[in-house]
């Protein structure tokens, strides 16, 4: 009888070792692979390896190389920061005073579009000058953006732009970027980075023909009919948090690249933060490429204190533009063993103050303990004359269930497309002249001035040459109907011997309106009054005695007014006595006045 061999120590091992190798691949969570996983490094040739593995390639004389019109070529430029940038895509970046494009040949289907943008300063280029759009074929994904004061709000130069589009059938994605066009300034478009990854037809988008489950379908808050995401629509991740645990990077993702922030920042209340790091999702009920493993490791829930938790929420605060329709998508996976049964956790969730979901029940949808689930809610943000919009999530427990507390493991909130193809603000300003340098500002506020003078000046004068021929026409159509109505031109004043002008210059001194008044001679004066005579006296005012006079042939009665001072308001108190003494005395309008 022939005996076996043995299997030595060192094959034992070996075999065990790839047993366990088999095991461990075999159970572990599949990755999403993507058909595109393009990245491009903007401004830089070759090929140079990121802090997230990946190769990313130079545009510069490669296939990902823009296109642009011949005389308006776009610049390259390494970061001139104080701090030397050594992180890919952020060393280099392409810039230009003139519209580029990239155009990207890919595959139908969703894809993640990601732009990358480092505000510094580029060799012949203002950081501050910045200002353009972005768009993606029909769809507008930024509009007057500028990377410098984005940058400055959020105290951070490097940032990230991320959105979801769809490219159909023999269709390429073109990306293009436009300057904003000023006749007084230089403005430019720049970017520094470039990412194209393909994503699962169902991931974000749900339209109605295509969805798998009509508990997936989003809820329309407020609204009786729910809202279906198609493919003719395109959005922008706002935010991806990981709700108890921490950020979790490119390469940690499920094969997408997707990153994935802390809630805490966002968090306006308190939180019970339960983990179990040890935990392996049982992906029964959603795709395992959803979201990362970690992000269902961990969790926000109210903790044990029952008073407590009827008297607060789970509320997280997010700022939005308004305008929209966003997707708020809740991930939960019930991680405590305690929590067993349907019924056991129950609680409302509010979505920017409205109902969204009245039992909320972790077990009721999942069947089970650590099995990952998604709830998605679409919520209008209406433009109430604010820009923004404090879009908040708030979880509150039922007093009828057994445990008093809510969870959440992780958020993600998606800006939807308008009717227009748009994703940009809808009120973004243009540049406006205190955004330039002081000394630029100045010299193009002096210039500025300089012309308004100019133009004010000629054309001052067109309009007091046009009211002096006027007021001369319109006097010398009166002199025709009036023979004993004689006003003097100013020509014919400067060329009379001195006593008339003297005359002319008493009579003409007073502010009373001309056309209203009929002026005499002293001589007529005296004559008419009987030389001031008291028995004419017909009233008084506070500048002076009012008489009455016969003139022309004694046909025509007048009020003739002595004053002592020259002033408006005794000439118009005049016009007061005038028209009350013309009721009392039957005196005519026409009237005078005088001026010792």
């Amino acid at each position: 009888m022939k005996s076996h061999p043995m299997l030595t120590p060192t094959l034992y091992v070996c075999c065990l070792f790839f047993l366990l190798s088999y095991l461990t691949i075999a159970t572990s969570t599949p990755l999403y692979n993507p058909i595109e996983n393009i990245v491009v490094n903007c401004g830089s040739p070759g090929s140079l390896k990121g802090n997230d593995d990946r190769d990313w390639i130079g545009d510069k004389g490669s296939k990902f190389a823009p296109t642009e019109e011949p005389n308006h070529k776009s610049k390259t430029s390494k970061a001139q920061s104080q701090v030397s940038v050594e992180i890919v895509p952020y060393m280099t970046a392409r810039l230009s005073y003139w519209q580029f494009t990239y155009v990207f040949p890919v595959t139908p289907g969703p894809k993640f579009v990601l732009l990358y943008f480092y505000s510094t300063v580029y060799s012949g280029f203002e950081s501050s000058k910045d200002f353009f759009t972005v768009k993606a074929g029909s769809f507008t994904l930024l509009r007057n953006f500028s990377a410098s004061i984005y940058t400055d709000s959020f105290d951070r130069k490097d940032i990230y732009k991320e959105f979801c589009i769809n490219v159909d059938e023999n269709q390429k994605l073109n990306l293009t970027f436009i300057p904003f066009t000023s006749t007084s300034m230089n403005y430019h478009a720049f970017i520094n980075g470039i990412e194209i990854v393909s994503m699962p037809m169902d991931l974000y988008y749900k339209p109605q023909d295509v969805i798998k489950g009509e508990e997936f379908v989003p809820v329309f808050i407020g609204q009786p009919n729910p809202f279906y995401i198609d493919y003719s629509m395109a959005l922008e991740m706002v935010y991806r948090l990981n709700a108890g645990g921490s950020a979790i990077q490119v390469q940690d993702d499920t094969g997408m690249s997707r990153k994935w922030s802390e809630d805490r920042d966002y968090m306006l209340s308190g939180g019970f933060v339960p983990r179990n790091p040890s935990l392996k999702p049982k992906y029964t009920k959603i795709p395992n490429y959803t979201a990362p493993d970690a992000v269902y490791q961990s969790a926000i829930s109210m903790g044990p204190d029952r008073t407590k938790n009827m008297q607060s929420n789970l509320t997280w605060g997010l700022l939005v533009d308004a305008g929209f329709n966003y997707l708020v998508r809740l991930h939960f996976c019930e991680i405590e063993s305690e929590i067993h049964a349907s019924g056991m956790r129950e609680f409302y969730i509010y979505i920017d103050y409205q109902l969204a979901e009245e039992r909320a029940d972790v077990l009721l949808w999942t069947d089970d303990n650590d099995t990952p689930y998604y709830k998605d809610y679409v919520v209008m943000i209406k433009n109430k004359g604010n820009d923004t919009h404090l879009l908040s999530i708030d979880l509150h427990s039922r007093s009828d269930a057994e445990l008093i507390d809510a969870i959440l493991n992780g958020v993600e909130v998606f800006k939807l497309s308008d009717s227009e193809n748009n994703l940009a603000r809808a009120n973004i300003a243009a540049p406006f002249l205190d955004q330039q340098p002081a000394g630029a500002a100045k010299e193009s506020m002096s210039k500025k001035t300089t012309i308004f003078i100019a133009i004010g000046s000629v054309l001052g004068l067109l309009v007091v040459l046009t009211l002096v021929c006027c007021m001369v026409l319109c006097k010398l159509k009166k002199t025709k109907h009036n023979g004993s109505y004689h006003p003097l031109p100013k020509w014919w004043w400067w060329s009379r011997p001195d006593p008339y002008r003297r005359e002319f210059s008493r009579r003409r001194a007073s502010s009373l309106p001309g056309e209203l008044c009929r002026y005499f001679r002293l001589e007529e004066i005296k004559t008419t009054t009987n030389n001031f005579n008291e028995d004419l006296i017909i009233g008084e005012g506070g500048f002076g005695n009012v008489y009455k006079g016969l003139i022309e042939q004694g046909n025509k009665m007048v009020a003739i007014k002595r004053m002592k001072q020259e002033s408006r308001q005794g000439a118009l108190e005049f016009m007061t006595e005038i028209k009350m003494l013309s009721q009392l005395q039957s005196c005519a309008p026409c009237v005078s006045h005088w001026i010792l």
